[in-house]
């Protein structure tokens, strides 16, 4: 099973579980408070597996899958036998540090919380600009527009 699938799986059955289990999504998510207070690191990264509703989930996923299965291809390819573990570091890092401001500007608001794969997703979207900049990526399925503009 491709790197793509199996962060697709563990995002949809995390968000599944945190949309019926409010005490584990309230666990999951981001809140910078927490996280800089309490050492409650994990909430950096837990937090990109979990979305606020079915849309959310699936607009990220569909794009993730999208351009997921892409970039993983390339990877393998370029970096050969190290590839996966880049795929990894790529994805899981750019979680990691799309969090970093949220935590940096919110560390004392005990209010603020987070969630999503939004910067996992866009860090897999623009590895693949950058393997494919003038592919056309389309919008609303539609208008197609060479993927470096």
């Amino acid at each position: 099973m491709s790197l793509t699938m199996i962060f697709l799986v563990a995002t949809i059955v995390m968000s599944l579980v945190a949309f019926s289990n409010e005490e584990l999504k309230r666990k999951w998510i981001l809140n910078p408070y927490l996280v800089h207070h309490r050492n409650q690191w994990w909430r950096m990264l837990s937090s990109g597996f979990i979305h606020a509703d079915f849309m959310h989930l699936f607009f990220n996923l569909f794009a993730f899958y999208g351009f997921g299965m892409a970039v993983e291809n390339y990877y393998n390819v370029i970096f050969e036998e190290k590839g996966m573990l880049y795929f990894i570091i790529l994805y899981l890092g750019a979680i990691l540090v799309a969090n970093g401001p949220s935590l940096a500007k919110n560390k004392d608001n005990h209010w603020y919380n987070s969630l999503g794969a939004s910067g996992g997703v866009s860090a897999i979207i623009f590895a693949a600009i950058i393997f494919q900049p003038w592919s056309k990526m389309y919008f609303f399925g539609i208008i197609g527009v060479p993927g470096i503009i």
